[in-house]
C-alpha cells in the first residue's frame, strides 16, 4: 500500500495497452501516478473506474433533481446569493452574511461546500483561525492532482474507429482513451502537466453521450465531451492560456483522426475547450482543481468524522475537499452522516425501504 499507482500497475499488469489505460485513470481520479500512495489507487482507480453512470439529458439534470428533492424537503434555496462572512459568536458559527448585506442566521449549523481556503481564510478570516487550522492550511495545496481541461466538439458523425473493425462494440464503449500508443507515452504526459506544461501529445479521455441519451444532440447528430489533463491555471498567463484555447482542440482533432478517419474538420459543427482558468474563474475550483486541493506533506492524521466536522463549532465542510471531486455527492451525503450523529437527526440510510 505504500508504493506508487505506477509501481504497482508496471509489477501487476504485462500489457502496455493495460498500463497507459490505468496510468489514464488514474489522472480522472486524481490518484498521483507517480508519488501517490497503493491505498488511493485502490479506491480511486480500480475501483471507481467501473462506477460511470450517465445523468439523462447532461449532468445538470442531476443538480436540478437535488434541488427539487430540497424543495419537496421544505429547504429555502437562494440563488445569485454570494456568501462573503461566516459569522461567529462564542467560537460557534452562527450565521452567513451576504454580499448585499443581508444577514442569514442559522439555527443550528452551516455547511460549508466551497474549498478550505475559501471557507476559512476568505470567509472565517485568518486572523479567526485557530493555530490548527492555520497549520493546516498553510500546507494546502491545489493540484497538480485533479486539474482537467474540458473539450466539447458538436459532431455530425460520431467517431468510426479504424480497430472497429476487430470488434464493432469499440464505436459504442461509454468511455474511450484516445491519442496514446503506449504506457511511456501517457507517463510523459502526467509528468509535463504536473511540471506545469501544456503535453506535447494532446491525447484525451472522451465520451459521446448522444450515442447513449440522444437527447443531448439533435436528432442524426452527436456530442463529445472529454478530458485533458492540464497544469494549474496560475502555471500559464491568461495570453498563454487564451493561445491554448485557440489550438489544443484543434490538435487533437488532428491526432483523433489518426484513429478515427472521420474524424476531420468537416465533421466539427462546433467546438469549446475549458482551460483550467477558465474552471477556476467560472466555477470556483481553483487553480483548476476539481477536488478543491488537499494537504502536502503534513497530515494531522484526523478521524474521518473530521474531515467534515471542523474545529469550529456548528461548522462542516460538505464539498470536494471532504468528499473527492467528481459528480458523486459523496461529499454532502457523508457530511449529512456526520451531522446527522453530532444533532441527533434522522437517518434515511438507515431506512429498509430508502432510495438512496
Amino acid at each position: 500500500m505504500g508504493k506508487s499507482p505506477k509501481v504497482l500497475i508496471d509489477q501487476v499488469f504485462e500489457s502496455s495497452e493495460m498500463r497507459a489505460t490505468l496510468y489514464r485513470q488514474c489522472v480522472e481520479w486524481g490518484a498521483n501516478l507517480h508519488a501517490g500512495d497503493g491505498f488511493g489507487f485502490v479506491m480511486s482507480v480500480i475501483w471507481l473506474c467501473g462506477n460511470h453512470y450517465l445523468s439523462i439529458g447532461g449532468t445538470h439534470t442531476l443538480a436540478h433533481a437535488m434541488a427539487s428533492a430540497a424543495l419537496a424537503a421544505g429547504a429555502d434555496l437562494r440563488y445569485n446569493s454570494p456568501v462573503v462572512e461566516i459569522m461567529r459568536f462564542g467560537g460557534r458559527a452562527i450565521g452567513v452574511r451576504l454580499k448585499d448585506g443581508r444577514v442569514i442566521e442559522a439555527r443550528k449549523l452551516i455547511a460549508s461546500n466551497a474549498d478550505p481556503r475559501t471557507t476559512f481564510v476568505d470567509l472565517v478570516g485568518w486572523e479567526k483561525l485557530s493555530e490548527f487550522r492555520k497549520e493546516r492550511m498553510s500546507n494546502w495545496r491545489f493540484g497538480p492532482e485533479h486539474v482537467l481541461g474540458t473539450p466539447s466538439f458538436a459532431l455530425r458523425m460520431a467517431p468510426d474507429y479504424k480497430s472497429a473493425r476487430h470488434n464493432p462494440d469499440i464505436n459504442k464503449c461509454f468511455y474511450t482513451i484516445v491519442g496514446f500508443e503506449d504506457d511511456q507515452q501517457v507517463s510523459d504526459y502526467i509528468l509535463q502537466a504536473y511540471g506545469g506544461q501544456i503535453p506535447d501529445r494532446p491525447g484525451a479521455g472522451t465520451w459521446v453521450n448522444s450515442l447513449w441519451d440522444p437527447s443531448q444532440a439533435p436528432p442524426g447528430l452527436h456530442t463529445m465531451n472529454g478530458w485533458y489533463f492540464f497544469p494549474r491555471a496560475s502555471c500559464l498567463s491568461p495570453q498563454e492560456w487564451d493561445n491554448v484555447r485557440r489550438e489544443y482542440n484543434g490538435k487533437f482533432l488532428e491526432l483523433w483522426g489518426n484513429y478515427a478517419t472521420n474524424m476531420t474538420r468537416e465533421n466539427v459543427i462546433a467546438d469549446k475547450l475549458y482551460v483550467s482558468l477558465d474552471m477556476e474563474r467560472r466555477i470556483a475550483m481553483p487553480e483548476g482543481d476539481f477536488s478543491h486541493g488537499r494537504l502536502g506533506h503534513m497530515n494531522p492524521g484526523l478521524s474521518r468524522a473530521h474531515i467534515y466536522r471542523s474545529e469550529i463549532e456548528g461548522l462542516y465542510m460538505c464539498g470536494a475537499s471532504a468528499g473527492g471531486g467528481g459528480i458523486s455527492a459523496a461529499g454532502g451525503y457523508n457530511a449529512y452522516k456526520v451531522i446527522a450523529h453530532d444533532y441527533n437527526l434522522p437517518k434515511p440510510w438507515q431506512q429498509a425501504n430508502r432510495l438512496y
